[in-house]
């Protein structure tokens, strides 16, 4: 099994740490990048056996941290997406498409960490089909990716659902495996890409383009508590330290979560 890791975009939101270091190499604690805890969960789920990061804003500083994972014998490769300016991930994971053609895949954000057994338990849990993982809510706030659920299915999934509708939040992991389901995502991301209107969009579109043309996605629902962080805002960062500290056994996080983090190149 494959993973696809959405890495391309800027990281505006937490400028100015990413003026000149791309989100993926910033600095989570412990003289680690977000990106290295993401390479070190994966391989330590033991479920997945390559990696393919679709990189794009300051991509040769991350492709030269790639050099040194590729030396230990990790499998890793990239591809460049041209586009990562004017487009969003639903872009990035066209660019990728073909791994949908040579494996089973899974498929997260670049700025997500996860605890290894999250990947594990997606993989193991879940058979052929398309299933995203979900966590059970019932407070939300506006930047959440909410979704619907409804007969066992994954109805919608977007942050413009009003939050009395959402059961759950979907923290941008999928699982697509077994080759009729892997065509199926393939074709409908590919009918997706030649809209101009998706262009913006992102990735986790595709689900709901699944469900308004009768293909199921299962929901995999998972206690995110302590096991998923997102990297989106300043906060996120000393949220992700303190996680990773305590998984670490390392020193107590920062005492001022507005205290400025260092970026790593």
């Amino acid at each position: 099994m494959k993973i696809i890791i959405l890495a391309a975009g800027r990281g505006e939101r937490l400028m100015p740490l990413t003026r000149n270091t791309p989100k993926p190499l910033l600095d989570v604690g412990n003289g680690s990048t977000l990106l290295e805890e993401q390479i070190e969960s994966v391989r330590s789920s033991g479920v997945i056996d390559e990696i393919v990061l679709v990189l794009g804003y300051l991509a040769d500083q991350v492709e030269a941290k790639m050099k040194l994972y590729r030396a230990m014998g990790v499998k890793i490769r990239t591809i460049f997406n041209p586009f990562y300016q004017v487009s969003n991930n639903l872009m990035s994971l066209w660019l990728a498409k073909h791994v949908l053609q040579e494996d089973d895949v899974m498929v997260t954000n670049g700025d997500n960490i996860f605890a290894a057994d999250v990947f594990r338990g997606l993989a193991e849990e879940n058979g052929d089909g398309i299933t995203l993982s979900v966590c059970l809510k019932r407070e939300f706030s506006y930047d959440d990716m909410k979704v619907t659920l409804a007969d066992g299915q994954v109805v919608r999934v977007s942050k413009e659902i009003e939050s009395e509708d959402a059961q759950a939040e979907s923290p941008g992991l999928a699982l697509v495996r077994g080759v009729r389901a892997r065509q199926v995502f393939h074709d409908h991301l590919e009918t997706l890409a030649r809209d101009d209107e998706n262009i913006g969009r992102f990735w986790l579109e595709t689900f709901n383009h699944l469900y308004h043309k009768g293909v199921t996605v299962k929901p995999w629902i998972f206690d995110a508590t302590n096991r998923w962080q997102e990297v989106d805002f300043h906060l996120d960062v000393s949220k992700a330290r303190t996680l990773l500290a305590t998984k670490l056994g390392t020193a107590t996080a920062p005492e001022d979560p507005d205290t400025p983090i260092a970026a790593s190149n």
